[in-house]
């Protein structure tokens, strides 16, 4: 059985949120498109993260907060919670689905490799460095129609709110690996801590009829994919890599968003990528194989099966 503290099991959990993040993406702006609002999302979200986790918090204990401590408590809630989720999900009122499936990925690669290199001291191979500039390029070639096409006087605001939403993120992800948290714990007190903040504030902003005014099936599906897909097994995924694998390998998972954006586009939708969005996928597939370190792992252990 594979060991999930085994760099394998950190790529493995990686590859969740790679698979997890563009569908959440792509129901988030569906949603928006269908009359909901970034706070409607947000709310789906952490109402059904939080009382998925609410029972571990329980168990663990909450007078320490499962262990963490009620000031890094505050300080995830503030980078890794609803704030983030709102910048991001507020990006796609205004910008289309493949810009924020370009630039979030991208800015996160970038700006978390670059805070756990000075902050961290987490050293960069060459093959690391080479690996992100490939998925860099990748990003942007499989982006590049959508982020070049007239998409509407507003989409600068949604492009600057996906810029912003990378930075508080970015320390989520380096504060997760500093203190060494464990993947359940830190997102349970994310999860739970923000439900309590957000329930309250949209109840008195916006009010719980506003949300009762969609249909029910609307609601349970941005529920089970905000929530429970994107909410709780994406980012319980993407925590564990970071502390598997470390920041600067673990980040590379978000830059694969948009290369599996493409391939679920085309049996959902039926858009065939074109030439630059093929060469696009393969250099995220090569960089993100390069600077995660995989290779070399599948490698050695071939070496061990021979010798």
């Amino acid at each position: 059985m594979l060991p999930l503290s085994s760099a394998t099991g950190g790529f493995l959990a990686g590859c969740v949120l790679a698979l997890g993040a563009p569908i959440s993406f792509a129901a988030a702006r569906a949603g928006i498109l269908a009359g909901m609002t970034p706070a409607d999302l947000i709310v789906m979200r952490y109402l059904v993260a939080g009382l998925v986790l609410l029972p571990v918090l329980l168990h663990l204990g909450v007078a320490d907060l499962v262990g963490i401590g009620w000031g890094r408590g505050a300080i995830l809630l503030l980078t890794g919670g609803p704030v983030f989720a709102l910048l991001q999900t507020g990006g796609y009122a205004s910008a289309p689905l493949a810009h924020g499936g370009v630039i979030a990925p991208a800015g996160v690669t970038i700006l978390s490799t670059a805070i756990a290199a000075a902050a961290l001291h987490e050293r960069l191979s060459r093959s690391h460095l080479m690996g992100a500039g490939l998925a860099v390029l990748g990003i942007l070639l499989i982006g590049w129609e959508g982020l070049t096409a007239a998409s509407g006087s507003r989409t600068w605001i949604g492009d600057l709110l996906f810029v912003a939403s990378t930075v508080p993120w970015a320390v989520f992800t380096v504060l997760v690996r500093h203190w060494r948290l464990d993947a359940v714990r830190a997102i349970t007190v994310v999860s739970v801590l923000s439900m309590a903040v957000t329930l309250p504030a949209y109840q008195v902003v916006v009010g719980a009829s506003h949300l009762l005014s969609f249909p029910l099936h609307a609601l349970a599906a941005q529920g089970l994919i905000q929530g429970g897909m994107q909410g709780v097994l994406a980012t319980l995924g993407y925590t564990h890599a970071i502390r598997v694998l470390g920041v600067s390998r673990a980040v590379l998972f978000p830059a694969a968003v948009p290369a599996v954006s493409v391939l679920i586009g085309i049996p959902a939708l039926g858009e065939i990528p074109g030439p630059m969005q093929w060469l696009g996928l393969a250099l995220v597939t090569i960089g993100l194989l390069s600077a995660s370190g995989v290779q070399r792992l599948i490698l050695a252990q071939r070496r061990l099966g021979l010798s």
